[in-house]
């Protein structure tokens, strides 16, 4: 094995631990999930046995990774603007729900305004009655 070889594995294996070790996983939860042996798992983790074998697409979906993010230690750009896309969207789907929340509201308020309108309209021509009999009573007693 080259040495290239030997550190991408540890980092690979150092991505493994930290993504485990992250979800709370403990190596006896990862060797169940992996269907092997608590010892089988800790070689892979030590580096006793390579990496990446048949079990290292097994781990990263044991763990809710990519095997790119388990290589490289982050999520790769392209995983990351899948993530931003998905973002954007549920973010544009709460801003239209709170935007059709906004517009009943406003339609609700509207409804209000044009009742609280007649009421004022109603009550104008009640005083506009009451100053027209006050008019003609001050006009009997003028007389």
């Amino acid at each position: 094995m080259d040495p290239e070889t030997i550190m991408d594995e540890s980092t690979i294996r150092e991505n493994l631990r930290k993504a485990r070790e992250e979800r709370g996983f403990t190596q006896a939860t990862m060797a169940d999930t992996l269907d092997i042996s608590v010892t089988a798992y800790q070689k892979i983790e030590s580096g006793k046995t390579r990496i990446l074998n048949k079990n290292f697409s097994r781990c990263a979906e044991a763990l809710g990774v990519s095997m790119s993010e388990l290589v490289n230690g982050f999520v790769p750009v392209k995983d990351a603007a899948e993530t931003f896309a998905d973002m954007k969207e549920s973010y544009g789907m709460k801003l239209r729900v709170q935007e059709n929340g906004y517009l009943m509201e406003i339609q609700r308020r509207d409804r209000e305004i044009e009742r609280l309108n007649e009421i004022i309209k109603d009550k104008d021509v009640a005083i506009e009655s009451q100053k027209m009999l006050i008019d003609q009573l001050m006009s009997r007693f003028k007389d």
